[in-house]
């Protein structure tokens, strides 16, 4: 048995307060995740965050239910995947905005389209 079997799924790093709900929501389809911390990925202070972590068992319903949080939180804006390979140069003539895909001089500061800021 490999130690990704004996430890789970690792989901990343969040924050306390974001782990937990995910936990109560997913503990209503019978999916449970464990948080752990871990003193090389974790704080603590202002900001408490967590290693989240789901059994392999779970895999397809915390993907389900982490693609399904995901669309949510878009709130019905889509995504340019190409415009997230993006890098943002300073020194070109026109960058491409990593959010929407827009077109700007990079002496603005913010997206003319979308308002990332940068």
């Amino acid at each position: 048995m490999s130690e990704q079997e004996v430890e789970g799924i690792f989901l990343g790093v969040m924050e306390l307060q974001e782990a937990k709900l995910h936990q109560i929501k997913l503990k209503q389809q019978d999916v449970h995740l464990e948080l752990k911390t871990n003193g090389a990925t974790c704080t603590t202070g202002c900001k408490v965050t967590v290693e989240v972590w789901g059994s392999i068992e779970d895999k397809d319903l915390i993907q389900q239910y982490m693609h399904e949080d995901f669309k949510k939180n878009l709130g019905g804006h889509s995504i340019n995947v190409e415009a997230f390979q993006e890098v943002f140069d300073p020194n070109a003539t026109e960058v491409t905005c990593q959010a929407c895909g827009a077109k700007f001089a990079p002496t603005a500061n913010e997206c003319p389209d979308c308002g990332l800021m940068y």
